[in-house]
């Protein structure tokens, strides 16, 4: 492998990876689990690109872990983290009333001028949040 792959290198899904090449400031590598020959890039620093693709790609398959110097399986056995968002849970329908107060306790809270609360954006979240 290069030298400088680093953070390829030190990854701990980087067994399911075959490094292939590395041109400038990018890898390429090859996926283990793919049928075929299926090639993906990634910058020396990041390892962005190969896990979106384990998620998307491989989302069935139950990925294990490894620490890259000793290449043991026991130092996690989970997928690597998700990109989900995750969704806001609220207890249910507000009242006017207690949205105000929650507002008004957040202003003062956070020590923002009125005209924050009064934006588009502030309102939409208001609104969605009120009728989930």
């Amino acid at each position: 492998m290069a030298e400088s792959a680093i953070t390829f290198e030190g990854w701990r899904y980087a067994h399911y990876f075959e490094f292939v090449r590395r041109i400038d400031r990018n890898v390429t590598v090859r996926c283990k689990l793919c049928p075929g020959q299926k090639l993906l890039s990634t910058a020396v620093n990041t390892t962005s690109n190969l896990n979106k693709h384990l998620q998307r790609t491989h989302a069935k398959v139950k990925l294990i872990a490894k620490d890259p110097r000793t290449q043991s399986e026991d130092v996690v056995s989970a997928p690597p983290p998700t990109l989900k968002r995750h969704k806001l849970e609220f207890g249910g329908p507000v009242t006017k009333a207690e949205m105000d107060r929650l507002v008004a306790s957040f202003i003062v809270e956070v020590m923002l001028p009125i005209c924050t609360v009064e934006s588009p954006s502030h309102r939409s979240e208001i609104y969605c949040a009120k009728y989930r």
